[in-house]
This record gives C-alpha cells, structure tokens and sequence, in this order.
C-alpha cells in the first residue's frame, strides 16, 4: 500500500489491508465472494452506528435538558462504547472473512 494515498485520511479498508501487509508481508487476494461478504458486514455495520446514533440523541438530549454534566458524560460513554463495540465485531467479522 505504499503508494495508495500517501496524504489524507485512508479508509478503514486501507487500514486494515496495511495491518494484514504488515502482518503476512504480501496481500492476499480476495474473492469475489469474500469481497462481497465484507461489504455486506460494512454495511451493516454502518446501519447499526446509524442506529446507535439515532437512539443516543434522544438520550442525548435528555442529559443535557438535565444540565448535570455527569449524566451527559454517562451517556457519551455509552454511546462511544456501542459505538467501538460495533466497529470492532465489524472488523472481527471482516478478518474472518479474509482467512477464508
């Protein structure tokens, strides 16, 4: 991946091609199948941060109307461990995809 994208942000995709790079020392090529697979996982995976998202802004918003900032610090921790929790299972799932 040497030469993809030397400035700006990389994908998570990039990301985890360069740690199996780094890790094996080559690429494996994917299937189709296993192509296909990862962006179904993605895609869920995005549906349930949308998810997430949604039902921690009513919660949100209900921390905030409280004006006590320990409850809002509750709620933002939750939702960032949802929402890392999501990620990981995602590139679980994406990893064991890739092994074959």
């Amino acid at each position: 991946m040497a030469n993809a994208k030397k400035s700006g942000m990389k994908s998570a995709f990039d990301l985890a091609m360069e740690r199996l790079e780094q890790r094996d020392g080559k690429l494996a090529k994917l299937t189709d199948e296993q192509k296909r697979s990862i962006a179904e996982v993605e895609s869920k995976a995005k549906a349930k941060t949308a998810e997430v998202e949604i039902m921690f802004q009513q919660k949100l918003s209900a921390a905030q109307a409280t004006n006590d900032p320990a409850q809002l610090e509750e709620v933002e921790r939750q939702k960032r461990s949802e929402l890392d929790k999501i990620r990981r299972q995602a590139e679980d799932e994406k990893e064991n995809i890739r092994r074959g």
